[in-house]
């Protein structure tokens, strides 16, 4: 078997219909990658490393794992790059079964396996401590095949939450798998090449056996079926029976130089069948000899490569082109348009890329479906390239987008004359499938050298060039300006940075003391996240949070810093700091994904912190929007035990009649009252009454952006519960908190 020739039928290019568009993108970004790994000949466990690693990607808070069968019929990790190397030792000669994990019964039953929960499902009873120990809620599992469809190994996907697999999931399962399988075979066959000196009659393999003078004794019948010669045929002829022609005789002068000098020859060479087709193989020469050391006879070992080589030019087509279209996609124009950056000349012409984006394209595809929607992007793509000269290229950069190179702009006119009439091509219908559909561009152009010299330069001039067409209303272009560009740059850069600084570790907390005003005693703090950039130091909150909220960078950090304070403080707790209470900032984005109860919940039995020393602060803006979820979201919270706030009180909707309904524990007075207090008595009332309403309520109150002792003795004449602010401390590393609360003395 050929491996490389599966990928022409890869499981990932099948079906994707079931998928929706951005998941059939995912799939596509994951192809590409691995084919790339593989056309490019990379070392077998660095590729399936990589398999691991991308797929981890696309299903965060996983890892991934391979593990292959061993001569005695036990599974042992073959590649697990997330995984600490105790977890690996654990799964050392695992023994298939019933009970021993997802990847155990998918060799036992040889099928796939998807355990949604590990703590519970019977199939991982022989693994339930492994499970604890490394937290491993949910593990799916998908046998390797082998080129004989033996299972040979298990490819899974071990999940740190509960969570049972899409189909989404079950695509990437299916790709890694097939291709990881692909690799090992292709291991095993590079393996084989080593010892094909050493096979001959039953080979599925060409094989051709010379005497020393190099005329043949021996053929097989491998060799009959691939060059058309009969045995009768071959015998005593010499192998240029089979010369091509392609090869000049430097060529042969070094294949016998190798094989006289070194013993042994390999390589690819072309030749010819009886029927004159030339088709190419893959030949390894051996000379043996006798036991007194002399030369007897040469042995050829030789398999057909045309399979592969069709395999390899459409794994090389998938690397550069966009299947759905057959459009150009990103790598390549990224290639192009740097090339032509560098053939500019320096004679005044540009290099201009415009990013144009098919307007309400997301409305059509979910409202029609996903084969309409690909049936209009085709559509699309074909009525652009009409357009289009020979020397431009267009690109699909991704789901409604793409991007035109166009060479030799010697003036703008150029491109705005391009871009109306994109515009006004447009303006018919689409014609897809008896339905006609409307769908207009927005279109931003970025020039070289202007505005870049390369081509990443030019994309994100681009992208916020396009940016700004939308919101002119679409259907329409905007060349990029440098107005555009400052603030679209920083929160590129920013957004790019929240991308890496959770895999880095580049988030920390810092903990600002929250002290009872009756007691003086420190009962809590308030996590604060910072983020500590390597090369730009400390970046403020206002810079970074509003981006993740409107990346939706948000979740994944708000599920990080929920996960560390209640870590810190049951640590914390352990060393005897005492009963405190950690508050923890929710974001609206986090709330409105649904899962913040079940998120709660994992990260209160991962650390083991008491539900009653966690306190989870809310705003009031939050809380109007879909107010009968909203309650029953704060009821759910509340019979897990855990406290709950409303933060900034004052600032926002401060519906009355809705706050009765809220099962809320705190107040918190925002910051902005509590530092105007000495401004009038306008400010001292509001406090006042969001104190006496508290109470009224039974609700606890707690002031912030307490800076001075006489607002401390206000809150304290008028009963305000707590406080917290730069009079007692700013807020500390969880070092520095530690050691403030044990060397901490009231001062009221």
């Amino acid at each position: 078997m050929n491996p490389g020739s599966c990928l022409v039928d890869d499981p990932g290019v099948a079906n994707l219909q079931l998928l929706s568009h951005a998941e059939q993108q995912d799939i596509l970004l994951l192809q590409q990658a691995i084919l790339e790994s593989v056309a490019q000949g990379h070392d077998p466990l660095d590729i399936i490393n990589e398999v691991c690693r991308l797929e981890e990607r696309l299903l965060p808070n996983a890892v991934g794992s391979v593990m292959l069968l061993d001569e005695d019929g036990k599974l042992n990790v073959y590649a697990a790059p997330s995984v600490p190397p105790e977890g690996v030792e654990r799964l050392r000669l695992l023994c298939p079964g019933p009970n021993s994990g997802s990847c155990g019964n998918a060799l036992y039953r040889g099928e796939p396996v998807f355990v949604s929960d590990t703590l519970t499902d019977p199939r991982w009873a022989d693994l339930r401590d492994l499970a604890v120990d490394f937290n491993l809620l949910a593990c799916w599992s998908m046998p390797i095949y082998g080129a004989g469809r033996e299972i040979i190994g298990t490819f899974a996907l071990s999940s740190f939450e509960r969570r049972a697999p899409t189909e989404f999931h079950h695509k990437l399962l299916e790709i890694g798998a097939s291709i990881i399988g692909i690799v090992l075979e292709r291991r095993r066959e590079a393996d084989n090449l080593r010892l094909m000196a050493k096979v001959f009659e039953n080979s599925n393999e060409g094989i051709l056996v010379t005497d020393a003078q190099a005329r043949i004794v021996s053929v097989n019948p491998a060799f009959v079926s691939m060059t058309g010669y009969s045995r009768d045929e071959a015998l005593g002829q010499t192998p240029r029976l089979l010369a091509s022609g392609i090869h000049d005789q430097v060529f042969y002068q070094h294949m016998w130089a190798s094989l006289l000098e070194q013993g042994h020859w390999h390589g690819e060479i072309w030749n010819r069948r009886k029927n004159g087709e030339v088709f190419p193989e893959w030949l390894s020469l051996s000379a043996v000899h006798d036991h007194n050391g002399v030369l007897s006879h040469y042995v050829g070992l030789f398999f057909d490569l045309s399979e592969r080589k069709a395999a390899e030019a459409r794994a090389e087509y998938l690397i550069h082109h966009d299947p759905l279209t057959d459009l150009p996609n990103r790598l390549q124009a990224k290639n192009r348009l740097n090339e032509a950056i560098a053939r500019r000349q320096d004679d005044g012409e540009g290099v201009a890329l415009l990013y144009v984006d098919l307007d309400n394209f997301k409305t059509i595809n979910d409202s029609l479906g996903q084969a309409m929607g690909d049936q209009l992007l085709k559509a699309a793509a074909q009525r652009m390239q009409t357009l289009l000269q020979s020397q431009e290229m267009l690109a699909r950069h991704g789901a409604d987008e793409f991007l035109l190179m166009v060479p030799h702009v010697r003036e703008p006119r150029q491109l705005t004359e391009l871009a109306s009439l994109l515009l006004n091509a447009f303006a018919a219908p689409f014609d897809i499938n008896g339905q006609q559909l409307h769908s207009t561009l927005s279109i931003g152009v970025a020039l070289a050298p202007d505005d870049g010299d390369d081509y990443d330069a030019l994309l994100q001039k681009a992208e916020t060039a396009v940016r700004a067409a939308k919101e002119a209303g679409r259907n329409t272009f905007r060349f990029f300006t440098g107005q555009q560009g400052g603030q679209a740059a920083e929160q590129l850069l920013i957004r790019n940075g929240l991308h890496n600084a959770l895999l880095r570790n580049e988030f920390i907390l810092h903990y600002q003391p929250q002290l009872d005003l009756t007691t003086g005693r420190i009962v809590g703090a308030e996590a604060l996240v910072r983020w500590l950039h390597p090369e730009q130091g400390m970046v403020p909150p206002g810079k970074f949070i509003p981006v993740a909220e409107e990346s939706g960078l948000i979740v994944p950090i708000g599920e990080w810093v929920l996960h560390e304070a209640c870590r810190q403080l049951a640590q914390w707790r352990e060393e005897g700091l005492g009963d405190l209470v950690v508050a923890v900032n929710l974001s609206g984005v986090e709330f409105k994904r649904g899962y913040l109860v079940e998120s709660v919940t994992h990260t209160l039995a991962r650390t083991g912190l008491p539900a009653t020393c966690l306190e989870l602060e809310l705003t009031e803006s939050m809380l109007m929007h879909d107010v009968e979820n909203v309650i029953s979201t704060l009821q759910r919270l509340k019979a897990l035990g855990v406290r709950l706030s409303i933060d900034d009180f004052g600032t926002g909707y401060s519906c009355l009649s809705y706050l009765t309904r809220f099962d809320v524990d705190t107040l918190k007075i925002d910051q902005s009252f509590v530092r105007q207090l000495h401004l009038g008595d306008q400010h001292a009332a509001i406090i006042r009454a969001v104190i006496q309403m508290a109470h009224s309520l039974d609700l606890a109150t707690i002031a912030e952006g307490v800076e001075d002792a006489e607002v401390v003795a206000f809150l304290r004449a008028h009963a305000c519960d707590q406080a917290q602010g730069y009079f007692f401390s700013k807020p500390l590393p969880a070092e520095d908190f530690a050691r403030f609360v044990r060397q901490y003395r009231a001062v009221l």
